[in-house]
């Protein structure tokens, strides 16, 4: 990369232990792959990592240097996961000093079939950035989340991919030209069945419960409620 170059930072932020099994990290990976380039230096941040080896510091130095910053994450309870949450937090009081010409994106996904329950997560994003002195930049809210581990190159998933590579592209154009900047939100799924996604979910949701030595009934067990 030149010295010229600009750098962008990818922050895949799954809570999972195993982040071969994230859709976020997967996410973010191809958003590295897309975007590095003699004039742009791509490095991705796993959150995760970054909080449990004690390593934000370094994350925020690398945030606070970029030109254009890149939130992939999953819906946790219609927002962002709270690992997450804490980590902008840190970097919004230690770090995040204004630096003109930097975007945020974001890109996330939900296990629901529909799209539009992200918007919640997105708006949060968007605080964010105003709060820290940056543009925002829009991004894609993704349904079926779960569907990416396997199903990649499927027909019905090729929308979804070209939208997602939308994203990729817009942060590079941003990179090249700073008044290119649109705040455009797209929502998109797979076209998949909407029974049959949910069959599939709750197949291997039991499918999991017995490798756990669990039995159906466990899976509806309330051990917390009261009558």
């Amino acid at each position: 990369m030149s010295e010229s170059g600009k750098r962008v930072i990818l922050l895949s932020a799954s809570p999972k232990v195993d982040q071969s099994w994230a859709v976020s990290e997967i996410l973010a990976k191809r958003g590295e792959m897309q975007l590095k380039n003699e004039q742009i230096d791509a490095t991705l941040i796993n959150v995760r990592h970054a909080i449990m080896h004690h390593e934000t510091l370094p994350a925020f130095e690398n945030m606070q240097e970029a030109d254009a910053i890149v939130l992939v994450f999953p819906l946790y309870f219609f927002c962002l996961p709270g690992m997450l949450t804490r980590f902008l937090q840190d970097f919004s009081t230690k770090e995040a000093k204004e630096k003109k010409d930097c975007a945020v994106f974001a890109i996330v996904n939900c296990g629901f079939p529909e799209p539009e329950l992200n918007l919640e997560a997105m708006r949060v994003v968007e605080q964010f950035t105003l709060q820290t002195g940056r543009v925002f930049g829009g991004g894609v809210m993704i349904g079926c989340g779960g569907m990416f581990i396997s199903t990649q190159k499927a027909p019905f998933m090729k929308q979804v991919m070209a939208e997602l590579d939308s994203v990729f592209e817009r942060v590079r154009r941003y990179t090249e030209d700073s008044s290119s900047i649109e705040a455009k939100i797209i929502a998109t799924a797979p076209k998949f069945p909407r029974k049959l996604y949910f069959f599939a979910g709750n197949a291997g949701w039991k499918s999991t419960a017995r490798k756990n030595h669990l039995t159906r009934k466990d899976l509806y067990r309330t051990p917390y409620r009261q009558e």
